[in-house]
């Protein structure tokens, strides 16, 4: 095999080789979980794998009319921006993602580009990790501000790939950026795929080699990596069903459940992650939106939760969550805190002309409306 491939779209394919590593992560990682469990594992035969996560542009070439968020920061982007063009595409989620490789295999092959016994795929969790580590051990292969764009780095956007220090194989943002679809069963029993490395609103607890997760069901912080190999079998990880289930730890909902606010200081205390919770969806201050929990709210916020911290899925701020959800005490608590109120009387009335299918009745945002008019929201 040579030492590189070429789409036809412009990937670039390292060969990785055949070989052995630990694979998963020591108990005491901070981030680990059951289902990181380390063990020895050979991959018998050689690989190639894409530089840097597919990005827009690329992807935009194979499928040209996209049923995809794009990337996550063209809200503020014009369609041209060449940066956009480079970021990695995001939202396409496991099937446009696997619709990409098969349209890209016959692209290739028909141009003599792949051979007719080579496809291109997503890559396995087992072989994604191998690439990722490159050799090295611990929880990333260099200092994460070097090497990842992530939630302390990346101002909550996604960066065009490659800026970042490769790893000692040549890859660039294995860690960081996206969330990188893989051919894995995260949890078979809720259908939901697994996805490597983190993203651009991530901490470090999962931009590390070894985490495992969900985001790969097609949000914007998801994206994928091309794989080209030899169309043959492949071993799957276990999905985390086959795995003891975390031991049970004291979380925020439970002292807020149980309205013990001593509690929640000593969990925040000894785990600062849980305050903004990013690791996880929703993120702490939209759960507390979420359930209408508007003491829990307050609670977070004072303990210096970002009021104006974007959630996973859709991007919304905490303000127009509240007010797509109808939650007036948490809205009069968030305008009253300073949120920023552009474009909220625009989702109000929105809500009002029938715009949210899936919520209740139009004329329940009336209320809303009347509310934000009486805080001096235009």
């Amino acid at each position: 095999m040579k030492s590189e491939l070429t789409s036809s779209n412009g990937v670039r394919l390292i060969r990785v080789p055949a070989g052995s590593f630990v694979m998963g992560s020591p108990g005491d990682e901070v981030g680990h979980a059951p289902w990181e469990r380390q063990r020895e594992v050979t991959l018998p035969s050689e690989f190639y794998l894409g530089a840097t996560p597919v990005t827009r542009r690329q992807y935009e070439q194979v499928i040209t009319s996209p049923k995809y968020a794009g990337c996550s920061w063209t809200e503020e982007r014009s369609e041209n921006d060449a940066a956009a063009g480079d970021a990695p595409v995001d939202s396409v989620g496991w099937r446009g993602a696997t619709e990409f490789c098969t349209r890209l295999t016959r692209i290739d092959r028909d141009a003599g580009l792949l051979s007719q016994d080579c496809e291109y795929r997503l890559p396995t969790e087992t072989e994604w990790e191998y690439a990722c580590r490159a050799g090295t051990s611990g929880p990333a292969y260099g200092p994460l501000d070097s090497i990842a764009w992530h939630l302390g780095n990346s101002s909550d956007r996604p960066h065009p790939v490659g800026q970042k220090a490769p790893n000692p194989w040549g890859f660039h943002d294995m860690l960081g950026n996206v969330w990188e679809l893989c051919q894995d069963w995260y949890s078979e029993k809720r259908q939901l795929r697994a996805g490597r490395g983190g993203s651009y609103f991530n901490t470090r607890r999962s931009c590390r080699a070894a985490a495992r997760s969900f985001y790969a069901w097609g949000g914007r912080y998801s994206g994928f990596r091309l794989a080209a190999a030899p169309v043959r079998p492949f071993e799957l990880c276990p999905p985390i069903e086959d795995y003891p289930a975390p031991s049970a730890r004291p979380s925020l909902w439970d002292a807020f459940e149980a309205r013990d606010f001593a509690l929640a200081e000593r969990i925040v205390a000894d785990d600062s992650d849980q305050l903004e919770g990013v690791d996880w969806v929703p993120p702490t201050l939209h759960a507390c939106i979420y359930g209408d929990l508007p003491e829990a709210l307050e609670w977070v916020l004072d303990h210096g939760a970002n009021i104006e911290r974007r959630e996973q899925d859709y991007g919304a701020t905490p303000l127009t969550t509240a007010v797509v959800h109808r939650h007036k005490k948490i809205v009069r608590t968030l305008v009253a805190r300073g949120a920023d109120t552009t474009g909220v009387m625009d989702v109000a009335l929105r809500g009002l002309a029938g715009g949210f299918e899936d919520l209740p009745p139009p004329e329940a945002y009336r209320e809303i409306v009347e509310l934000l008019q009486e805080l001096g929201v235009n």
